[in-house]
């Protein structure tokens, strides 16, 4: 699987209320389909030549006609052979994912959290932020994880400030390969090394 393409596409308006924004991210994949095709196999070939020169002598009695014989039945057995064979196409699929950014306002971070915490109802979008802001998986559901972070991170924050996102850090043999804020991209990275057989661990904050 190869990624060709990531478009960004605006989608924000004026009534939302969100950090984020949407991206549309096309993908190409070669999938697999069976064709059958005709002239495949050599023996059915070569078996229809030696019927039609068979012939071709009978009817004219001449290697003249053996010949041209020859040629018409090897041309029928061409034509009567067929083949199952695999053959590969591309195809793009595209969806549209919601990147999350950082709530920059503490007072505003503060009271989603506590309508979050309260049952009121929030945005999936809104929600996404959060997560991203206090650093948990960005799932868009307030469950006890996010709601337990969120409570340690506000615990933490410093009046009239808003501290830097922690930074997590992807090291593979001791050495760091990316650093991001964003939890889910270095867990994909992750994920993908692993299955190319190559062992790596995220840490946060590393110095």
């Amino acid at each position: 699987m190869k990624i060709l393409a990531i478009a960004t596409v605006s989608a924000l308006l004026a009534s939302q209320t969100f950090a984020g924004s949407y991206e549309t991210r096309c993908e190409t994949t070669s999938v697999p389909y069976q064709e059958t095709v005709k002239g495949g196999e050599p023996e059915k070939v070569i078996g229809g030549a030696l019927i039609g020169g068979v012939i071709g002598k009978v009817v004219t009695d001449d290697n003249a006609g053996a010949a041209a014989g020859a040629i018409i039945g090897g041309a029928i057995g061409a034509g009567n052979s067929e083949t199952t064979v695999t053959r590969y196409k591309d195809v793009e699929t595209c969806r549209t994912v919601f990147i999350p950014e950082r709530v920059t306002d503490a007072e505003t971070l503060e009271q989603v959290v506590v309508n979050l915490n309260d049952g009121r109802s929030v945005s999936k979008e809104m929600i996404m932020d959060v997560q991203y802001t206090i650093g948990v998986a960005y799932d868009g559901i307030w469950g006890p994880i996010s709601r337990r972070a969120a409570n340690e991170y506000l615990a933490n924050l410093e009046p009239d400030a808003l501290p830097e996102a922690p930074l997590y850090s992807l090291v593979v043999n001791n050495v760091v390969v990316v650093s991001s804020p964003d939890a889910n991209s270095i867990e994909e990275i992750r994920k993908g090394l692993l299955e190319a057989g190559v062992d790596s661990q995220i840490f946060v904050d590393l110095q």
